[in-house]
């Protein structure tokens, strides 16, 4: 399974880039919101996890964007941020987020959601 990780942070990527590989998932790795489009269309990840707050092109930019080209609207993607108000997990819920994982996330519970993402993915294809 490949998973793409959207994070401005490098220190924040290269976690879960190694807990991701641990877990023996493939990872790509985009850094803005702006070279998220060019990479799933090249890479057609089976996953994206997203983070919201972003320079430039923000994750709900972002999302909303994945989730209007007919190319990645059915690619699920989990919220991995630093906001953790209800409303914001409800936005992103309407925007068409399969999950929303504040930070900071145990390793567990990420992985987990990811399963349960894919699971969810699965059944509805």
């Amino acid at each position: 399974m490949r998973i793409l990780v959207v994070d401005d942070n490098p220190d924040i990527r290269v976690l879960l880039v190694s807990i991701l590989q641990r877990a023996e998932y493939e990872v790509i790795e985009a850094s803005d919101g702006i070279s998220v489009q060019t990479w799933v269309k090249d890479t057609q990840p089976d996953l994206t996890i997203l983070d919201l707050l972003m320079p430039e092109l923000d994750g709900w930019e972002t999302l909303k964007r994945l989730k209007s080209d007919p190319s990645s609207k059915d690619i699920p993607v989990i919220i991995s941020s630093a906001l953790s108000d209800y409303d914001d997990l409800e936005l992103a819920r309407s925007m068409g987020a399969i999950d929303y994982i504040p930070k900071p996330w145990s390793n567990d519970d990420l992985l987990s959601r990811i399963r349960w993402a894919t699971t969810a993915r699965k059944k509805s294809s």
